[in-house]
């Protein structure tokens, strides 16, 4: 089957039965996609709002570079077609999907699945579909095939490739000008048409997320409006300055420079400058410093510092073994917390002459923390990540000793402390308090926007 170089089948089997029965309001770049509260005022978040909020939180990751070489792809074919006469009437279209539809029968392929079924228009269904005859008729008269010839998938991108040698194609978004996505020759692809494709491609619940973020972000930047707070050039260099600091003091990412922590996410200084989520913290972090200052956090400290510690304090990095175990043993748990006990205590003794990773390897059921030895991360005194149980024998140990067995809910441990982290300073701990009580002021108003998401796309049947 003939297909754009750029895209799956998986993409193409998201066309509806009927091309004629796309989402009508996807094409709407005002089509709402949620409804909130704005302070206290009736808000909508549209797909435009969406579509550029992924755009800029996505550009520089896997997802959005593939989205951008597509939409790349796509314009040089519909350049090459647009000179040549060669972009596809009605008709065609028409006929082509129609040959399409048989194969994807074929395949057992159900269109509804799909994202591109809830989320697209019916002139962008359309549009892909042209693109794709476009470019088998362009590769065809290039290689002087005849109409009836097949043209392979390895002869579009070599197409392509050729093209894009033809055309000078720009992606680097640190060498193209804010709200840009590419350029090809003296042609730009505005930033919105990578987020409307992007938007497009989204399952539910990563479209469902960035409804959710856009609100959030909405509603932070009106608050701060109104009590006239505003992000600073000197705001983003301490920022920037905090976070390498941060991640400097973590342990987990001991000898990893920020730099390339930064690119591990797609990201650079600058644009991390540029992120509104990350501006949004700043305004957050403002909103919490005039609503907490340091003599109330200071206060909060000195009259509960056992239970702040235990919250916002030092951390033991830990390793587990794990076996489960029922009080009443079924075909699928088969022992008792007795014999689990007892096969800890068993486990717990080869620690004498074998390694903790050892035993762990081969004893423990947990299965993300066997493969690694044990190893379970950093954790507080006070984690809903492990039982109460664990926790409180884990912080009664020192470092390299391991605990006697623990009975837990759904079975029984042994842990054993790797690292613990000093107390941190009063100046540390007021940062932590701090940060707290933004988590808890976000999760209001997340909580007051209300958001009530609507359904986009109504599917075909």
């Amino acid at each position: 089957m003939p297909v754009l170089a750029s895209l799956s089948l998986a993409l193409l089997a998201a066309f509806p039965q009927n091309p004629d029965a796309g989402n009508p309001g996807a094409g709407n770049p005002d089509a709402p996609l949620a409804n909130y509260r704005l302070l206290g005022a009736d808000a909508t978040v549209t797909r435009t709002d969406v579509a550029l909020e992924m755009a800029f939180h996505l550009r520089r990751r896997d997802r959005g570079k593939q989205a951008c070489e597509q939409l790349v792809d796509t314009m040089l074919t519909r350049i090459a077609a647009e000179q040549k006469g060669m972009l596809p009437d009605r008709a065609a279209i028409q006929q082509f999907w129609g040959q399409l539809q048989d194969q994807l029968r074929a395949a057992g392929r159900r269109p509804e699945e799909f994202p591109w079924l809830r989320n697209s228009s019916e002139a962008e269904l359309f549009e892909l579909l042209a693109v794709q005859i476009a470019q088998e008729r362009l590769v065809r008269a290039e290689a002087g095939l005849g109409e009836n010839e097949t043209v392979g998938g390895e002869m579009l991108k070599l197409w392509l490739q050729e093209e894009r040698k033809r055309v000078p194609v720009v992606t680097d978004p640190d060498a193209l000008p804010h709200g840009t996505a590419a350029r090809l020759g003296d042609r730009e692809i505005p930033l919105l048409e990578l987020g409307m494709l992007l938007l497009r491609t989204a399952e539910n619940d990563e479209r469902d997320r960035f409804v959710r973020q856009v609100a959030y972000l909405n509603t932070i930047e009106a608050l701060c409006r109104r009590e006239e707070l505003v992000v600073t050039p000197s705001d983003l260099d301490a920022a920037v300055r905090r976070r390498a600091e941060d991640a400097a003091r973590d342990p987990a990412y001991r000898g990893i420079t920020f730099d390339n922590l930064l690119k591990a996410e797609g990201l650079t200084p600058q644009s991390l400058r540029e992120q509104r989520v990350f501006r949004a913290t700043i305004l957050l972090d403002k909103l919490v410093a005039r609503r907490f200052p340091d003599q109330v956090l200071g206060a909060e400290l000195e009259s509960n510092r056992p239970q702040v510690l235990e919250q916002i304090g030092p951390r033991r990095r830990l390793g587990m073994i794990f076996v489960h175990a029922l009080a009443e043993p079924n075909g699928i748990i088969t022992r008792d917390f007795e014999r689990a006990m007892k096969e800890l205590e068993a486990a717990r003794a080869r620690l004498d002459k074998d390694s903790f990773d050892v035993v762990a390897r081969i004893t423990s059921e947990h299965a993300n923390s066997k493969m690694k030895g044990g190893e379970i991360g950093w954790h507080r005194r006070r984690s809903e990540q492990l039982p109460e149980a664990v926790l409180a024998a884990a912080f009664a140990l020192d470092v390299d000793q391991v605990s006697a067995p623990i009975r837990a809910d759904e079975g029984c441990f042994l842990i054993k402390v790797f690292e613990i982290e000093p107390v941190p300073a009063d100046a540390v701990l007021l940062q932590r308090l701090r940060k707290r009580r933004g988590d808890e002021l976000g999760e209001r108003l997340l909580k007051e926007a209300d958001i009530r998401l609507l359904d986009p796309s109504p599917r075909t049947k």
